[in-house]
């Protein structure tokens, strides 16, 4: 019996042994792995993880100490509300920029709050338009930025051929102006959020500086001061103006041979002239019908909401949605909705009566889909009688909330 325990024993004591040596080959094994990883791997990897996360990659070894300077995407966030954080970042940001000396940048985005030295934001944007920047964000914390400090940024920023895309957030402190020498030749996307204008010739002159121009967002922007706000582009294919207040004396002109992609979500008036022409390829459209400034009675306005539909009617994919009220005084006039012939799928924001109105002239619908989110359900009207898509071409009926 004795022997066979010390046996056991002994067996155990190989086991354990075994294991501790597999653990400990293993253990080299992964660390020469990851030691010998070439730099553009590890870059790879840096690149998917948050600024902070690649930063402190140089704790791991004396290897990576300064790899992460090397990566291609930036994201600066400097909003911070203690004044030695604040110097202590532009420190940080100094350092690491000079480290990297000429690699090129793919991603650059900067977020800052006030505090913030606005010479060093210019000289951190040039530094990412200098080394060939692909995608540019700038978010600005209100108050922090004023027109006089822009003017050295608009030389460099809209002036680079390298941008592909461009996204300027939150600028209600400053009047954007675009040189006259604007120049954005490879430009595919640009969003405007929170922003105002200098005047009409300002947007003419950025989206004919933008000869590959696919992609325009204009949402939230102060459009008040505008006598006429012009798209017109041969290359884009997706427009979203929204969130913004548009004076009855202003004129909206859109004329996107290629466009693909609408949607229309401004607070406007029954002065406010709509023109828009040449949206034959266009496939999916959102109108959102907000309070109408200056109107108590919405069948006075609906008739340019009406022009706008005529405009639109050959899409695909229709979504109508908004203040209920207005829609319903919409549909209540069946001879004016016009005829959506290639219509597959609509979203109405609005379940009570005059839906079947928008039914009769999209012979060819598959799709419903109501919006309940301002809607009782005990407003709920049953019509009288269905169109004739119901039999023929409905597949789904689908209750949005």
């Amino acid at each position: 019996m004795a022997i066979k325990r010390k046996q056991g024993f002994a067996n155990a004591e190989n086991l354990i042994t075994r294991g501790v040596k597999a653990r400990r080959i293993d253990e080299e094994d992964l660390a020469d792995r990851l030691s010998e990883l070439p730099d553009n791997v590890i870059l790879h990897i840096m690149s998917s993880l948050p600024m902070k996360e690649a930063v402190r990659t140089c704790l791991l070894s004396t290897r990576w100490k300064d790899l992460f300077t090397s990566i291609s995407n930036i994201e600066l966030d400097g909003v911070l509300r203690k004044g030695a954080l604040r110097n202590r970042f532009m420190e940080f940001v100094d350092g690491f920029l000079s480290l990297r000396k000429d690699i090129s940048v793919d991603r650059f985005r900067l977020c800052y709050g006030p505090g913030i030295d606005h010479r060093k934001i210019n000289e951190w944007i040039l530094y990412a338009v200098r080394h060939g920047v692909r995608e540019l964000e700038l978010i600005f914390q209100s108050g922090t930025f004023e027109t006089r400090h822009f003017t050295d940024l608009e030389l460099g920023v809209f002036t680079c051929k390298t941008l592909l895309t461009l996204r300027l957030f939150n600028l209600p402190s400053l009047v954007l102006t675009i040189p006259t020498h604007c120049c954005l030749p490879n430009l595919k996307g640009l969003h405007l959020t929170f922003l105002k204008f200098s005047d009409d010739e300002s947007i003419r002159r950025l989206l004919s500086s933008c000869n590959s121009l696919e992609e325009l967002l204009v949402q939230s922007c102060e459009l008040s001061n505008l006598n006429k706000l012009s798209v017109c582009h041969p290359t884009l294919k997706r427009l979203t103006i929204s969130g913004g207040f548009i004076a009855p004396s202003c004129e909206v002109e859109i004329d996107t041979p290629n466009l693909v992609f609408f949607d229309f979500g401004c607070v406007y008036c029954k002065e406010t002239r709509l023109s828009l022409r040449n949206l034959n390829s266009l496939s999916e459209a959102r109108i959102y019908i907000g309070f109408i400034a200056m109107s108590s009675n919405y069948c006075n306005v609906t008739d340019s909401v009406f022009d706008v539909m005529r405009a639109l009617s050959c899409v695909q994919s229709f979504h109508l949605t908004g203040i209920c009220s207005g829609i319903q005084a919409m549909l209540q006039r069946p001879s004016l909705i016009p005829e959506f012939p290639n219509l597959t799928f609509l979203k109405i924001g609005t379940c009570n009566a005059g839906w079947e109105n928008m039914l009769v002239r999209c012979p060819c619908l598959e799709t419903l889909a109501f919006e309940l989110e301002d809607v009782d359900p005990v407003d709920w009207r049953t019509p009288k009688k269905y169109p004739s898509c119901f039999r023929h071409h409905i597949k789904a009926i689908k209750f949005l909330h």
